[in-house]
């Protein structure tokens, strides 16, 4: 046997580098760019009474637990009327995991349309407002049973781990649910809420100053409400509530979240099976959550009023009123846009403050919008919103905010995602 002459080369595997730091500080041009990634501003057409919508959303996780959509839909008129086009937005908080967030993004405003045309279409006592609540009620309520029902089907089926798990993978995870529906002809808006996402609506009074007006009540515990329900669902469950959770979920109303609805009997084969986590011992009589939501019906006046939904990313930093204030303050910068970023109020650097009573790392996460920290810059009202929740006028704290990768970053801040939507005709504004 011959031997080649010729040398072998090895292929360098492997490069050293004693500086390599896996996060990368973000200059405040990389943070604007971070911030803005997922902005946009949508005018739609003049006869569906929005003059424009801003929309943002800013991950934290990866991949993002939030969800939103936006758009417009044409449903039949109500025993002989016309038919119509309203506008829809949603804002989708998930939990667990992206999945359920992303289902209600793909099929929830196909489950409304269907429900809507269907009851138009059937002969009913109930006014065609009514009909229209009603009909969202019964949409969330079939979505959120059709996934329930396939995921018990593949469990009792005994399915292949791999088929079973297009099912369930949906059940293992779960999400809030926000949607505005906004009917131009009549001016009227809705919105469905399961969880603790929020809406508010922004009315400009005589007098100029801005009204906050609740258009969804948080479903949690501290929402004495919520709590009696499920008090009077499940009576003589002592273990029902501990530390101001419902078996360890913060929420009372979700999609999704199989553990808190499925009998022990379900919980223990999908463990035993499909990999889920044990059923809690505590859960006695479920279903303890659900996903029918609390429907709220407002009559708008355009020109004067504009919407916020956003995710609670945004409502741990700031409450409702501030919100509303600050959209109020963004719009009039466009009106007077002399103002300019000189103006706004200077926040002492964040590094400044690292040693004082408070530790830095309780200084980032429990950070609030507060009057020093306000600032308008930015071209869109949803992120502008956004910024304000994260640092606003401290650049610093700004830059840090958005430098924090997934997974660590969800100790820091949630995922945001924000929609501000301004109702009357483009010539009176934004």
């Amino acid at each position: 046997m011959t031997s080649s002459s010729t040398p072998v080369t090895f292929p360098l595997i492997a490069k050293f580098d004693k500086d390599f730091r896996p996060t990368v500080s973000l200059a405040q041009s990389d943070a604007e760019a971070k911030l803005r990634d997922e902005e946009v501003s949508i005018e739609p057409p003049e006869e569906l009474g929005v003059s424009r919508y801003d929309v943002v959303r800013v991950p934290s996780n990866f991949p993002t637990e939030d969800d939103l959509i936006h758009g417009a839909v044409t449903i039949p008129g109500h025993e002989g009327e016309k038919e119509r086009t309203i506008m829809f937005w949603g804002v989708f908080d998930g939990h667990e995991g992206w999945e359920m967030s992303t289902k209600l993004r793909v099929s929830l405003m196909e489950y409304v349309s269907r429900e809507l045309k269907s009851a138009f279409q059937t002969p009913s006592s109930e006014t065609s407002e009514d009909a229209i609540s009603k009909a969202i009620e019964i949409a969330f309520e079939r979505l959120d049973d059709d996934v329930m029902n396939a995921g018990a089907a593949a469990v009792k089926a005994s399915l292949p781990l791999s088929e079973a798990l297009s099912d369930l993978t949906l059940t293992y995870a779960g999400s809030c649910a926000l949607l505005g529906i906004y009917d131009p002809f009549s001016c009227l808006l809705r919105v469905a809420c399961v969880g603790d996402s929020r809406a508010v609506l922004g009315q400009r009074k005589e007098d100029g100053k801005w009204q906050t007006i609740a258009l969804s009540a948080d479903q949690n515990l501290d929402n004495e409400s919520e709590a009696s329900r499920l008090h009077a669902e499940h009576p003589n469950e002592p273990d029902m509530i501990e530390d101001n959770t419902v078996l360890g979920m913060y929420i009372t109303r979700a999609f999704g979240n199989g553990r808190w609805k499925y009998s022990t009997e379900i919980q223990k084969l999908m463990k035993d099976n499909y990999f889920a986590r044990s059923p809690r011992s505590a859960s006695l009589t479920p279903p303890y959550l659900t996903a029918k939501p609390v429907v709220s019906m407002t009559e708008v006046q355009p020109g004067k009023d504009f919407m916020i939904l956003a995710s609670d990313g945004l409502w741990n930093r700031m409450n409702s009123e501030q919100a509303v204030l600050l959209v109020g303050k963004w719009l009039d910068k466009k009106s007077s846009p002399e103002t300019s970023k000189a103006d706004a109020p200077k926040q002492s650097p964040y590094s400044q403050r690292i040693g004082s009573d408070v530790p830095p790392r309780s200084q980032m996460t429990a950070w609030e919008v507060h009057a020093e920290s306000i600032i308008v810059v930015d071209d869109n009202a949803a992120t502008h919103l956004a910024r304000n929740a994260l640092g606003g006028a401290d650049e610093e704290l700004f830059r840090g905010m958005l430098t924090f990768r997934a997974p660590f970053s969800r100790n820091i801040r949630d995922d945001i995602t924000v929609q501000v939507v301004f109702f009357g005709s483009r010539t009176a504004g934004p």
